[in-house]
């Protein structure tokens, strides 16, 4: 009886292995199982987000090939750049823009849905392929066109250095004549996610071309060009008083307290003196960065003065000033790093505690850019992507220095120099001997000059004066 009970348990024990055993082999293989099917779900909403993503960057592509042919069908009177529907292009695309809500303008414009029977809320099939027994549909289903924007948004690179930005605000010469400054943020959350530790060894004044650790945040210049209603050329030379029609400011990057935010409009009018004397007025600004701002680490408010024949009355307006000759140049000097950027238009006076041009109000541009908002689908999944589109050359060919030398033997400038007393003009003429001749002002027996001018050889003791004394 006990040799029974004996095998009996010792069956039991084996069958409790055997189903234990099982048990955590299922339980192994469901999780394994689990796993895959949870990486092949991600795997394919991966992919549908990517097609989704691919949709609506297709919509913003179609954007772009519709705003061309606006274009060319608005510049052109002949029928053959847009057929016979060259209104109808126009009239949809202009009324696409006015409509922040208007989905199909641009499928409509292109042709990719039919503009009978309100066929509104269409989407556009992009393509349909079969895998794996299953479709995946690819279509954007709504892009909408905002000609109005609130700011300017671009960025600058090693290999796109410069944007000219014409700085036109709704609401046509009025508004344009209350612009008080500009407010340039730069390097966007986007940039400081990829560009590891800032780095402000340029902070003390301009940083060295040959500096193998690069500044981050980038130096950026800001260049003003404006001119009032009537102007001549010669006008860009110099400033009058407290008014000028060019003028340039370096933004150097800082985390020093004294670092500033706004930048007053006497710093323009000083940067277009080019008296030697006032060369102290026209160092580096330094500007104080965050890197725990959201949007953009570093932040400048920039006052523009009134243009030479202007004045600045009540509310801080300009009493005149030229609507087609009003841009700021922006530049990244070094090249690197590349930097995203918005720049606003400000219009407040200065009233309420607030300087002039702090950009606590400001103003729309008016076909500067244009806002695309596109919407793409893939099967279930959506993506959403904003883009902007330039309505304006920015690329043109625009001096961005008069020399530039790289410091090879091959590559070196050379020049002359010449000091005068009491007279800056100097005329250099070659002959056919190949003698050179200078001309300078002609001095009296007391060594004043006296307005006349006198010719003499290169190495004439006339031509130069060693005494600099008063010069």
């Amino acid at each position: 009886m006990s040799n029974k009970n004996t095998k009996f348990k010792s069956g039991a024990t084996s069958i409790y292995v055997v189903v234990i055993s099982a048990l955590l082999f299922s339980v192994i293989t469901v999780s394994f199982i689990r796993i895959i099917l949870n990486e092949a779900s991600r795997s394919t909403s991966d992919e549908l987000a990517q097609a989704a993503y691919d949709s609506a960057l297709a919509g913003v592509e179609d954007a772009r090939t519709a705003l061309k042919r606006y274009y060319e069908c608005k510049n052109s009177s002949d029928s053959g750049v847009c057929g016979d529907n060259v209104a109808g292009v126009v009239a949809t695309l202009e009324d696409a823009m006015k409509d922040p809500s208007d989905c199909d303008g641009v499928a409509k414009a292109l042709g990719r849905i039919s503009t009978i029977n309100g066929n509104e809320g269409q989407e556009v099939l992009i393509q349909q392929s079969s895998q794996a027994g299953k479709d995946t549909v690819q279509a954007y289903t709504c892009v909408n066109l905002a000609e109005e924007t609130a700011d300017y948004r671009s960025t600058v690179s090693a290999g796109s250095t410069m944007r000219v930005i014409p700085l036109k605000p709704t609401g046509g010469a009025e508004t344009t004549r209350r612009i008080t400054g500009v407010k340039i943020r730069w390097f966007s959350s986007e940039d400081m996610e990829t560009s590891g530790d800032f780095n402000y060894n340029n902070k003390g004044g301009f940083t060295s071309l040959g500096d193998s650790s690069a500044p981050v945040p980038p130096t950026i210049s800001a260049r003003i060009i404006q001119t009032a209603d009537n102007y001549s050329y010669d006008s860009f030379t110099n400033s009058e008083g407290d008014t000028t029609n060019r003028g340039a400011v370096y933004l150097v990057p800082t985390d020093e307290s004294e670092g500033i935010n706004h930048i007053t409009r006497d710093k323009i009018v000083d940067s277009n003196n080019h008296n030697p004397d006032n060369a102290p007025e026209n160092s580096p600004i330094k500007v104080k960065c965050d890197r725990s701002n959201d949007d953009y680490a570093c932040s400048a408010s920039i006052e523009i003065p009134a243009p030479i024949g202007a004045s600045i009355g009540a509310g801080g307006a300009v009493s005149s000033r030229n609507r087609d000759t009003f841009f700021l140049i922006l530049t990244l000097p070094y090249g690197q790093p590349s930097t995203e950027f918005s720049v606003q238009m400000c219009t407040d006076g200065g009233g309420g505690g607030s300087p002039r041009g702090s950009c606590t109000e400001t103003a729309n541009f008016d076909g500067v850019q244009v806002a695309v908002d596109s919407t793409g689908r893939a099967n279930n999944m959506y993506s959403r992507v904003e883009a902007r589109l330039e309505l304006n050359d920015i690329y043109f060919p625009f001096p961005e220095f008069g020399l530039l030398a790289t410091g090879s033997d091959n590559d070196a400038i050379s020049k002359n120099f010449y000091v005068t007393k009491n007279c800056w003009k100097v005329d250099e003429t070659v002959n056919e001997a190949g003698e050179r001749t200078v001309g300078y002002c002609k001095k009296d027996a007391d060594g004043n000059a006296t307005g006349e001018n006198d010719t003499g050889s290169l190495n004439d003791s006339g031509a130069k004066d060693t005494d600099i004394e008063g010069i």
